[in-house]
């Protein structure tokens, strides 16, 4: 993975980010762990950043 981006980024940065997004975009758990082959809600849970996200929005200062 690093090889191909920059160093700081990690697997599990990365599929991080994409349970989150996927989350905030509607996405149920079922759907997400069809993508990533978690085998729990649990586990999803542990990689879902919403608290950070909704703690530390920008959009928050544009009135969002």
């Amino acid at each position: 993975m690093q090889r191909y981006l920059d160093p700081t980024f990690s697997a599990h940065s990365l599929r991080a980010s994409f349970v989150t997004v996927a989350k905030l975009a509607g996405a149920d758990d079922s759907e997400v762990m069809n993508q990533t082959k978690h085998k729990t809600s649990t586990e999803i849970r542990r990689y879902t950043r919403l608290d950070n996200v909704r703690q530390h929005n920008a959009g928050h200062k544009l009135g969002l």
